[in-house]
């Protein structure tokens, strides 16, 4: 008689490992600006070299301990398994400022893409494009069902959310990335 093999399965009642971080992408000065002033170049020349929708790119990033106290059940010598179960994105307009022309919103975005890195390693774990989006509010498509686990145990990791916007930013765009993780545990621990 062969010993059955672990199984690897929810907690019961268990909570989703929920990590939700500040984001802000900033005001684009110019791809072309920056540029002449850093090196010199004419306007002429970096017309002629530099693709116009480089304006619209959008990177923002941070970097954040595994010690959060979000993540402290992922600890758990149990745990064998971390995936995300959704990802969004959400901008909550500033109560003292309405919404007119000018102000950026979820909606200036095109699409874009989430990233986790670790260790060297950067892997994607969420997408959106424009069928997503909401002024306030994206909901990202997922891509599969990776082990995370080892990214979220690492003493730092960076969550990256990269993308193009439909139009130029005026101002900055503040907004939250909500990541939502399923935890896993050894059969014999969940019990």
């Amino acid at each position: 008689m062969t010993p059955a093999a672990p199984t690897i399965s929810a907690p019961p009642g268990a909570t989703p490992v929920i990590l939700g971080v500040s984001l802000t992408i900033s005001t684009h000065e110019g791809l072309r600006r920056s540029l002449r002033s850093a090196f010199g170049l004419s306007t002429r020349a970096i017309n002629l070299r530099i693709d116009p929708g480089m304006d619209l790119i959008f990177l923002c990033e941070t970097t954040l301990p595994s010690s959060l106290p979000c993540l402290a059940s992922l600890t758990h010598p149990g745990v064998t398994a971390v995936t995300l179960r959704a990802a969004t994105l959400d901008w909550t307009p500033d109560p003292e400022h309405g919404i007119g022309r000018g102000t950026p919103t979820l909606g200036a975005l095109e699409s874009g893409s989430c990233f986790l890195t670790a260790n060297s390693r950067k892997i994607p774990i969420a997408t959106f494009c424009q069928r997503n989006i909401q002024p306030t509010h994206i909901e990202m498509e997922l891509l599969g069902q990776p082990n995370l686990l080892e990214f979220l145990r690492s003493e730092w990791f960076t969550l990256e959310i990269s993308g193009t916007n439909r139009r130029r930013l005026n101002r900055p765009l503040a907004f939250a990335a909500n990541l939502q993780f399923e935890v896993r545990m050894l059969g014999s621990m969940a019990a």
